[in-house]
């Protein structure tokens, strides 16, 4: 990854968590109050607290671990948005550049050599994208290995939560 969108994803991801422990408060109060039944300052604790997992007394995080969580979602969906949104630049500057290149390539005026050195471009261009296609491949095949065992073993837990009830 190149420097400087990992440079932007950092900004946008500590941005984002300045945002949401700025905006943590009115989650809480949202959550206090839509599904505990709370108003005011109740609602914005208890909500707070119900994202950090519960009380300090209870053996959760309380308001601090909840508003933590707040941060770190908005964080993450920061890093995220950037993530995305360099790798779309990226692929339509690509885009760009191939398009000229192409344009070039049919242009009557250039040189043969000229051409050839257009050519030469586009197959390290083509050798390069093959490999990461390869290597997206790859971590997606893990990837799909590490769902069907998730599953397997969220669907036997379950299996065994079930038979317990109905014994």
């Amino acid at each position: 990854m190149k420097l400087w969108k990992v440079a932007a994803c950092l900004g946008a991801g500590a941005v984002c968590v300045v945002t949401g422990g700025l905006a943590a408060p009115a989650v809480g109060a949202a959550i206090g109050s839509t599904f505990m039944g709370l108003s005011g300052a109740a609602a914005t604790s208890a909500g707070l607290a119900a994202l950090g997992g519960g009380s300090l007394a209870a053996g959760g995080a309380g308001m601090a671990g909840g508003a933590a969580l707040v941060s770190a979602v908005a964080g993450g969906v920061g890093v995220g948005a950037t993530a995305l949104a360099t790798t779309l630049a990226e692929g339509e500057k690509s885009k760009k550049e191939n398009r000229e290149l192409r344009s070039r390539l049919r242009n009557a005026n250039e040189s043969e050599a000229t051409k050839q050195v257009i050519i030469r471009q586009l197959n390290s261009k083509v050798e390069r994208l093959q490999a990461e296609l390869e290597a997206e491949k790859a971590k997606s095949d893990a990837s799909a290995e590490k769902i069907k065992l998730l599953e397997e073993q969220i669907d036997d837990i379950l299996d065994t939560i079930s038979a317990e009830q109905t014994a």
